[in-house]
């Protein structure tokens, strides 16, 4: 019977100790969590036309206080004028050094849903009328480099490829964009 108890009393340990690994809001709560809540701007480049023109995007993520990664949702917006585009993504960071402190070289990937609005494509000198919509599922991979001012408070460059392609009937190519951002982190170890 003492095997029986005993076996039952471990099963049930690790079991509770298992939910409490897995809640991130009790992780967020005990400051083993932050929230981190980040916006940018910059610059970005559709493959097909060619034509820089703004960036912007949004996110909100979370990280371990001491931990060297980052999962993030989130949204982007890019008009160059003939084409504009919504993105909503999942993306994941993580540092090169594994002991990032004040300074930091990242790597990130992810997979992005885009909804496009194609009004023209230069192709081959001419400009294309398309005037239509659609939307595409794609990953995208770029880099970046942090600098964390406080133990909240940072900013970073980042650079990010976006591989979109068919959208509306034509190739789009790929989307490039290098940002400015600052990101917060919230609800920190006090």
């Amino acid at each position: 019977m003492r095997k029986v108890v005993f076996s039952i009393a471990l099963l049930f340990s690790t079991a509770s100790m298992a939910v409490e690994w897995n809640n991130p809001i009790a992780g967020i709560c005990a400051g083993e969590y932050q929230v981190v809540g980040t916006v940018g701007l910059g610059a970005g480049e559709l493959q097909v036309n060619k034509d820089q023109d703004g960036f912007g995007y949004a996110s909100i993520g979370i990280a371990p206080t001491v931990g060297v990664w980052q999962t993030e949702l989130r949204y982007s917006n890019f008009d160059d004028g003939g084409v504009s585009a919504d993105t909503y993504g999942l993306n994941f960071k993580i540092d090169f050094s594994f002991d990032c402190d004040v300074q930091c070289l990242y790597w990130m990937a992810g997979w992005t849903y885009g909804e496009f609005d194609v009004d023209t494509i230069d192709s081959r000198g001419l400009t294309i009328l398309v005037e239509e919509d659609g939307s595409d599922d794609y990953w995208h991979t770029g880099v970046g480099y942090r600098y964390r001012w406080t133990r909240d408070f940072d900013t970073s460059v980042e650079y990010m490829y976006n591989d979109v392609g068919t959208v509306a009937g034509f190739d789009l190519g790929h989307m490039r964009s290098l940002t400015l951002n600052f990101s917060y982190r919230f609800f920190g170890p006090q």
